[in-house]
Formats: C-alpha cells, sequence, structure tokens
C-alpha cells in the first residue's frame, strides 16, 4: 500500500519557511577585530581539514582562538561561536533570528519536513501536535514496556561469550521506540534500517558543505547510494504506517495513533516524516550513548562497581517488578551520572548548525546576516571553566544535586534548547537508566575502546565488540 505521494530525497525546500540569505563569501568579508581565525587565504586548506574530523577541527579552533572565531568553508564565512553565553543566546535568547545550518538540507533528504528538520511557521505546530505522548503522565506505561523488551532482549546473551554492543543496543532501542510510540513490533525492519541507516548517517555529514548538492543527480556512486538508502527509509516508514492502518487498532494514546487521527488535518507526507524522525532521533542517538557508556564503564572499573551496587540495591529488582518512572529516577543517581557524563564527552547530537537570517549582536559578537554560525555540544562541553579536567570521564562531578544548577545556561546542553530542545528527553533518559541498570545486574561487558566516527550523529566506530560475563 502506497502511503505518500513523494519522496524526501529530491523535495524542495517549503516555501513556507524563512528565505535563506545569500552567504558570505571569501572575496566580500573584510574581517572582525573580534573574531580571530585562519588566514582566509587558506579555506580550501581549512575545509579539508574540517571534513576530516569536524568535531576535532571545532575545538583546536576553540583552543587556539577562543570562544569566538572565524573561517571560511567552500569560500563562504563561517563563525564557531563557543562560550556558555553564546549558545544560549543563538538556541534559546535569540533562535527566531537564526534558521537550520549545514547539515540539514541534507538531513531533510533523509527526513522530508520532520520536527527535526522543519522551520517556522510549521515547526512550533508540529511541536504542539507531537507532545501528548510526551507528557509524563505517559512516562510509566513506557518503562512497563521498555522493562520487558530490556529483560527479553538482553535474556539471549546469557548464553554468548561475546556481543558486538552497536548492534544489540540500536535492535533494543529501535523495538523500544517502536512498541512505545507506534505500537508495533519492528524487529522484521531492524536489519535493513540499519544498513541504510548507516548510509544516510555517513552521507548527511560527509556531503553537508555547500556546493556538494551539485551532485545529488550526478549518478555517482557514492550520491546514488544516499539516494537508495534515503528511499529505503521511506519505504521502511510507509510500510510501519500501512501496517498500523491495516490492523484496525484502536490505540490512540501513542504517537502514531494521535497522527493518524489528524489525517485530514496533516498530510500523509507529514506523518511519514515524523515516523522517519522517530526512527533516527528515538532510537540511533539513544543506542550511541549507550554503546558509549558501556565503553566508558569498562574502562573505569570503579564505577561500573558502583553502578552494580546500586543495582543490586534497587528494590524493584530485587522484587523483580517494573518501577515507575519516579521510582526509576529515585533509585539511579549512579546510573544518572553516567548518563549526564558520557552526553557530555559523547554527545549524541555534537553540533547545532544555524545560518543568521538578520544581522544581530551574540554574546558581543557582530554576526551578519548571511554567516553560517556553529554552536556545538562537543566543544562547549569541553570547557574547563565549568568541568574541570574535561577530557576526563568522571561521573562523580554529577554526584551532587547542585552541580548541575550552578552550571551557566548554555555549558550543557545534550538535548539543545529552546523551542528546538528534544521533545524525547525524559522518554530517552528513562531509557538509558533502565538499560544501564538491568545490564549491571546481570552481566559485566568488556571490550576495548572505539574510536569516534562523528557523522550526523556521535557514533563509535564499528560493532564495538565486548565479552559478555555473567555477574
Amino acid at each position: 500500500m502506497t502511503i505518500a505521494a513523494s519522496k524526501p530525497y529530491f523535495a524542495p525546500r517549503p516555501p513556507e519557511y524563512a528565505q535563506i540569505p545569500d552567504p558570505i563569501r571569501r572575496k566580500n568579508w573584510f574581517g572582525d577585530s573580534n573574531l580571530p581565525g585562519p588566514n582566509p587565504i587558506f579555506a580550501d586548506f581549512i575545509t579539508a581539514t574540517f571534513m576530516i574530523n569536524t568535531p576535532r577541527f571545532m575545538h583546536k579552533m576553540q583552543k587556539k582562538y577562543g570562544d569566538s572565531c572565524s573561517f571560511f568553508l567552500s569560500r563562504r564565512l563561517f563563525i564557531g561561536l563557543f562560550s556558555a553565553s553564546a549558545v544560549h543566546e543563538v538556541t534559546v535568547a535569540q533562535q527566531h533570528k537564526f534558521v537550520k545550518g549545514v547539515g540539514f538540507a541534507r538531513m531533510r533528504k533523509v527526513l522530508g519536513e520532520g520536527l527535526l528538520t522543519n522551520e517556522e511557521p510549521i515547526h512550533l505546530a508540529h511541536r504542539r501536535m507531537m507532545q501528548p505522548p510526551f507528557h509524563h503522565g505517559n512516562l510509566d506505561s513506557y518503562v512497563t514496556i521498555m522493562h520487558n523488551l530490556v529483560n527479553e532482549h538482553t535474556k539471549d546473551w546469557q548464553d554468548k561469550k561475546s556481543i558486538e554492543l552497536a548492534p544489540e543496543m540500536m535492535a533494543l532501542t529501535l523495538e523500544i521506540v517502536s512498541r512505545c510510540l507506534f505500537g508495533l513490533d519492528s524487529h522484521q525492519y531492524t536489519k535493513a534500517i540499519a544498513e541504510s541507516m548507516e548510509v544516510a548517517i555517513d552521507r548527511i555529514e560527509r556531503t553537508m558543505l555547500p556546493g556538494l548538492e551539485r551532485f545529488d543527480k550526478s549518478g555517482i556512486k557514492y550520491f546514488k547510494e544516499f539516494e537508495v538508502a534515503s528511499d529505503r527509509l521511506v519505504e521502511i516508514a510507509e510500510a510501519i504506517i500501512s501496517k498500523r492502518i491495516e490492523s484496525k487498532e484502536e490505540k490512540n494514546d501513542d504517537l502514531l495513533g494521535i497522527l493518524l487521527q489528524m489525517k485530514g488535518e496533516i498530510s500523509v507526507d507529514h506523518i511519514r516524516d515524523e515516523v522517519l524522525t522517530l526512527i533516527l532521533s528515538g532510537h540511533e542517538t539513544t543506542a550511541n550513548v549507550m554503546s558509549w557508556a558501556f565503553s566508558y564503564l569498562s574502562k573505569n572499573p570503579q564505577v561500573r562497581k558502583q553502578l552494580e551496587d546500586e543495582a543490586d540495591a534497587a528494590s524493584w529488582i530485587k522484587e523483580n517488578r517494573t518501577p515507575t518512572y519516579q521510582e526509576l529516577e529515585d533509585s539511579s543517581p549512579v546510573a544518572s551520572a553516567i548518563l549526564q557524563e558520557t552526553m557530555r564527552l559523547a554527545p549524541p547530537v555534537w553540533i547545532a548548525p544555524r545560518i543568521a537570517t538578520e544581522d544581530c549582536t551574540i554574546d558581543g559578537i557582530k554576526i551578519p546576516k548571511g554567516a553560517h554560525v556553529l554552536v556545538s555540544q562537543y566543544v562547549t562541553h569541553r570547557n574547563a571553566r565549568f568541568f574541570p579536567e574535561p577530557e576526563k570521564w568522571d561521573p562523580s562531578r554529577w554526584a551532587d544535586a547542585n552541580f548541575e544548577k550552578s552550571l551557566p545556561r548554555g555549558s550543557y546542553f545534550p538535548f539543545g534548547g529552546g523551542s528546538r530542545k528534544c521533545l524525547g528527553e525524559y522518554f530517552a533518559i528513562a531509557e538509558a537508566r533502565l538499560i544501564l541498570l538491568m545490564v549491571a545486574k546481570n552481566f559485566r561487558l568488556s571490550g576495548d575502546f572505539p574510536k569516534a566516527q562523528p557523522r550526523a550523529t556521535y557514533r563509535p566506530k564499528g560493532a564495538v565488540k565486548n565479552k559478555v560475563s555473567l555477574r
């Protein structure tokens, strides 16, 4: 059954969105004494360096030039803003002066106009429409589903000597999103989603610089694979919707049920795009955080022991029952600290690119209309003023409940900020706490620490093979 009339890969930017200003090109930029940076004459070399390892490039720029700097990529002006106050102004206080920046046009090729990629005036209305399933009142029922699925999934580990951690976490988090938000079993789609998402995540980030879009219709294999992966994910999202419609299930309190009830008010393309968005943002990001968290725990046996002790002490685990959301929160200070520290050093979304739609001043820096602006969780979370020994993974820094409250706005933003803050924040936190505690109760994982593979999300490279031992 065909659901949607068009596919995202070649869809134009919707006319309702704010017009993107012309970029500021190198030949038209005369510099700003408040914006140090590399000599523009080296722009082509800088572009290559940027593409090799973007998070490392930006971190080096911050260390060399400070919390604000300018550089040219594809001969267009980019401004890095890394201070906490600048982050807050760009993402919250003055967010209306910006639209989504580089990378999001590429992301639209996969996710269409879902909540992660769309702009005003559409975004806020869609956000309000999608809020009900994420209300706190629904979290207890989600925790019940999550608890059962973690039990089912990890039961298979008892007979294994090793697992591939990254695919395991991807499969588990996909099933959690599918059952909680779509009301469906995802097993038949797991392999296809993993294969297509691997390509899509890579191409989104590796083809994000202005000018590369000219190759989209070229037939070059690298770009053709991007189109094929995007179309395959679209087909999966349409199949999920068709399956739900054909089931004639009356469940209307999950996200897909709510969207299908509104078919007269929203397009079927929009329903599909939101399903696509949740496939990416609802499982990919959490799976990455889990893979990083268990990798850090493998390197830090003292913290792992603290987590195991916490799991052993949790009454809901002892009694083999499902906790409420509040009980889960109250019984997991160590798990929560592990999660916060992991998202500090390995933020699932590690960059928030914007384009200025008008001249503005951010943290004392004049930003011209048309400039690309980069704020980055990866960089700002490594600010030694707020996080002593910033490269050290140290969950104990979060042990004092007042620590996070003492941080200035914009210094820690793993879920984004403003009207763009992740709608599923508490859903993801509950899921991550459950996985950490339930795995720690029964298993001990150990493996080599993976290299990073920063793409559209901050992924560990490879399958992340781990030995499994029973506790």
